[in-house]
């Protein structure tokens, strides 16, 4: 009967000494499989931040061009006030030169009455209205290519406008994301530090057993 009992104890101690073994080797099965999400955490999260730090070159890059957007458009404003002002002024020389050039005519009308008297005088006048005629025509010449650079300034500042517009957009898209790399970091911060504790953990089982 002593040696049943003892036949009995070593096939227990040999049963449990197989599933303690057995147990070791899927322990040390686990600890390699989380020492590869571990290393494949890792390398994603080096991966993130490499694209973190693109992002935040390309946000710099970005503000950059915004900046000097900005400074055009604010040069093309000053530009098209110019012309502007330039244009009212010449609009102005203008009409004063209409209201003299009506006074002129008047003028000759009146004295084609005294022809007979005022015939030096009217020759004067004439070449008056001739030389008020030209600068009538060369104002208004100027006066068109004014007006058509002023378009052209308008038409540019839209154009920049709408670049500005969207460097502003592209810039919210960068940020929005750049934070959700950021996130997405941290999140895989913590499931290494998470796999970090199972590794310890299971190295402890391990040398316990």
């Amino acid at each position: 009967k002593t040696l049943d009992q003892m036949h009995i104890s070593l096939e227990q101690e040999a049963r449990g000494r197989a599933e303690a073994l057995k147990m070791k080797k899927k322990l040390e099965g686990d600890v390699v499989e989380l020492e590869m999400a571990l290393d494949a955490a890792n390398k994603a999260h080096a991966e993130a931040q490499n694209q973190i730090r693109r992002l935040q070159e390309n946000l710099k890059d970005l503000q950059i061009s915004l900046d000097r957007e900005r400074r055009a458009k604010e040069e093309a404003q000053e530009l098209y006030a110019q012309s502007e002002r330039k244009c009212i002024a010449l609009h102005n020389e203008l009409d004063q030169t209409r209201t003299l050039l009506e006074l002129s005519d008047r003028k000759c009308r009146n004295l084609e009455n005294e022809l007979g008297e005022m015939n030096e005088l009217n020759a004067e006048l004439n070449g008056m209205n001739a030389a008020l005629s030209n600068s009538k025509r060369k104002l208004e010449g100027e006066h068109q290519i004014l007006k058509s650079d002023l378009d052209e300034a308008l038409n540019e500042i839209k154009l920049l406008d709408d670049k500005c517009k969207k460097a502003i957009m592209d810039a919210a898209r960068l940020a929005d994301e750049l934070r959700e790399e950021q996130e997405h970091a941290q999140q895989e911060e913590k499931m290494r530090k998470a796999l970090d504790e199972q590794v310890k953990e299971l190295a402890v089982r391990l040398e316990e057993a």
